[in-house]
């Protein structure tokens, strides 16, 4: 590991008016890596001058991180894959200071609650009704109708924070507490719009998030999708995949920041989604 004072000295160097010389600095800082990081961020606040070519050697540790990280979960088979590891890491690279523990441990409470207004016998109608109430009435988790397209309905931590959020990142949070009660959910991702399904042996039923937890018939989805243009295909109501998921939330963040201009987001995003094994076009969110 380079000394801190060898850090600090290549800091300053960023100064230069050359830009060959900047570029190569921030190369220099950029394999440095992490360890770099509460020197630059020290910097960022003493040198305001500097702090757009800090950010930018920032955003690059950052985002390498994170795609490694990414890249971990993505060598994972489908069933192995966390979608909670991986949701946390793409609310990590727009918010890099999360308590990500805090958040786990509120799924954990929440989960608990739910847990404690189910019991052990219930059926899994029961089930899903108790879970509903909690997070759609109790709670007061709702779709975002008036700003549907703004950033955060996309970021878990501030779904949880907000209670408000788009069909994908409401059904996250729902599927994340159904894990921790072992209730058997898994996402679909239709064109154009997010549901979680509970499917057991005596009873299949699906939910929109969105729409407070209404509980709609495979007849429904399939008149939705009719009504939307998309025609019926039974593929629409299949389980998708962790990884499936992962990129069609990484998606929707991209077509928001491609639409803002926002250059280096949408290269970072693309190359998330590229990790993960997709092709980054929109899907709906």
């Amino acid at each position: 590991m380079m000394p801190e004072n060898q850090i600090r000295a290549l800091i300053r160097l960023l100064s230069d008016e050359d830009d060959r010389i900047v570029r190569t600095i921030s190369g220099r800082l950029i394999d440095i890596g992490p360890s770099a990081v509460p020197l630059l961020q020290e910097a960022e606040i003493e040198q305001p001058e500097m702090a757009d070519r800090i950010a930018s050697v920032l955003e690059e540790i950052r985002g390498s991180k994170l795609e490694d990280e990414l890249a971990t979960l993505a060598a994972l088979s489908d069933d192995a894959m966390s979608l909670e590891a991986g949701a946390f890491v793409i609310a990590r690279y727009a918010y890099p200071a999360l308590d990500v523990a805090r958040y786990r441990e509120q799924l954990d409470t929440m989960a608990s609650e739910v847990r404690a207004r189910i019991g052990h016998r219930a059926s899994g109608e029961e089930a899903v009704n108790a879970l509903n109430r909690y997070l759609f009435t109790e709670q007061g988790f709702k779709g975002n109708t008036k700003n549907y397209y703004e950033v955060e309905n996309s970021y878990l931590n501030c779904v949880m924070d907000r209670r408000v959020g788009i069909p994908i990142s409401l059904s996250a949070v729902y599927l994340l507490i159904g894990q921790r009660l072992a209730l058997p959910l898994f996402g679909i991702g239709m064109p154009g719009h997010f549901l979680v399904k509970y499917e057991s042996d005596r009873y299949k039923i699906f939910i929109d998030c969105f729409n407070g937890g209404a509980l709609l018939t495979e007849k429904n989805c399939a008149r939705f999708l009719t009504e939307a243009g998309y025609g019926f295909d039974d593929k629409y109501l299949q389980k998708s995949p962790v990884r499936a998921i992962l990129s069609r939330m990484i998606k929707n963040l991209l077509a928001i920041y491609s639409k803002s201009g926002e250059v280096g987001k949408t290269a970072r995003l693309t190359k998330f989604i590229e990790i993960l094994g997709g092709v980054p076009r929109e899907e709906g969110l």
